[in-house]
């Protein structure tokens, strides 16, 4: 084994251990803020691992749709809401119980499909079926690169003018609501004190 296999499995158990801490980060943390985030890491490295396994399109795509937009928008509807960040009480009832059987069962299963799954043998696509001209595979090059190349600016613009939209109009819904309830405090403010009522 030469160092560069030393440094590509190294660089590789770095980001399953990201996308690992991630997705615990994202399903056990109390604060939804911070589970969003957390669900960033895991996007994010999954596209790191995309990187990692020359699968450079697929990577874009990953970082540009999961991280750059779904994320985005998730933590932004998280932020906006009124919920209280997480729940005050930690007592775990049969609910409980029974989703953590559930998942460790179902972890079982899959780890010993995964286990017992002869990989080398499956074929997905039947043998005649594969075109030998390449042009499936130089059409996706192609697009990668006017995508990364080319458009990467129109695309990260865009991407730019959909954040400012989407806080302008958090902003303007912030401050109707303010003031919608300050019009309302005013109003039923001289009732309050007034002894007719």
């Amino acid at each position: 084994m030469n160092i560069s296999e030393l440094i590509h499995d190294f660089v590789l158990a770095l980001v399953e251990l990201g996308i690992l801490l991630g997705s615990l980060g994202a399903v056990l943390l109390v604060n939804t803020v911070n589970s969003a985030f957390s669900l960033g890491l895991v996007f994010t490295c999954i596209s790191l691992l995309y990187f990692v396994l020359n699968a450079d399109f697929v990577a874009a795509a990953q970082l540009l749709v999961y991280v750059g937009a779904i994320n985005v928008l998730t933590v932004f509807a998280v932020m906006i809401t009124d919920e209280p960040a997480g729940s005050e009480t930690t007592a775990r009832g049969i609910g409980y119980i029974i989703t953590a059987g559930t998942c460790t069962i179902l972890f079982s299963i899959l780890s010993f499909v995964i286990h017992n799954t002869k990989w080398s043998d499956l074929s997905l696509i039947p043998q005649s079926g594969i075109s030998t001209s390449g042009t499936l595979g130089s059409n996706v090059q192609q697009l990668g690169y006017k995508l990364l190349g080319e458009f990467v600016i129109p695309f990260e613009l865009l991407s730019i003018l959909l954040l400012a939209a989407l806080v302008g109009a958090i902003n303007l819904a912030r401050n109707e609501d303010a003031f919608i309830v300050n019009k309302k405090s005013a109003a039923s403010a001289p009732y309050k004190n007034s002894t007719f009522f």
